[in-house]
Parts: structure tokens; C-alpha cells; sequence
């Protein structure tokens, strides 16, 4: 997904303590201070609707507000974060290995 300029930061303003960061990936929502990916975070407790506890116990050198812009930009925009949770979960051993053979353990 590509956001302009100004949709970022109509979504900065909507949820605060998020910032935006260019990936190898793209553009990514991250939690401001930390550089860890909203759904990074997220992806850590993936029992639905969201464990605020779990992410707690996951992250527990984030502050509560932190967490909070975490969850609060997953309320938001789900489709976002699950779209990047599942880009990432398709990077397995095996994806890797037929995209690059050379990398195979012989």
C-alpha cells in the first residue's frame, strides 16, 4: 500500500505516537522511539480482538502509551497490519530456498 504525504499524516494526527519509516518493504507505520513496526507488535499476541495484556507481557519495555498507539492504529486501519503480518509470515525457509537455491543447506 502507498500513502502520500498528506494521507501519513492525517494518520499521524488520527493516531499519535505513530510515525511512518522507509523498509526494504516500503513505507511502514512504526510506534515513534522504538523502531519496531506496528505490526510487529501486533503480530506478538494474535488472538483476536486484540489481548492488550498479551502485548504487555511481549513488549514490556514500551510504555502504556505506546502500546496504546499500537492497538489504537490496528483499530483503525486492520486490513494495513494484517496485510503486512501475512507478508511476512510467507517468508519461510522454503519460499526462500526456491526463490534463491543457492541458499539451500547441503
Amino acid at each position: 500500500m502507498t500513502l502520500d504525504v498528506r494521507d501519513e499524516a492525517a494518520r499521524q494526527r488520527r493516531v499519535p505516537g505513530v510515525c511512518f519509516a522507509d523498509e526494504p518493504s516500503g513505507r511502514t507505520a512504526k510506534l515513534a522511539g522504538t523502531g519496531l513496526g506496528v505490526w510487529e507488535v501486533i503480530s506478538a499476541c494474535r488472538a483476536r480482538p486484540l489481548d492488550r495484556a498479551c502485548l504487555a507481557r511481549s513488549f514490556a519495555w514500551l510504555s502504556a502509551a505506546q502500546l496504546e498507539a499500537a492497538a489504537a492504529y490496528y483499530a483503525a486501519f486492520p486490513d494495513e497490519i494484517d496485510a503486512e503480518i501475512a507478508e511476512n509470515d510467507a517468508v519461510t525457509p522454503e519460499a526462500l530456498y526456491e526463490q534463491y537455491p543457492f541458499m539451500r543447506p547441503r
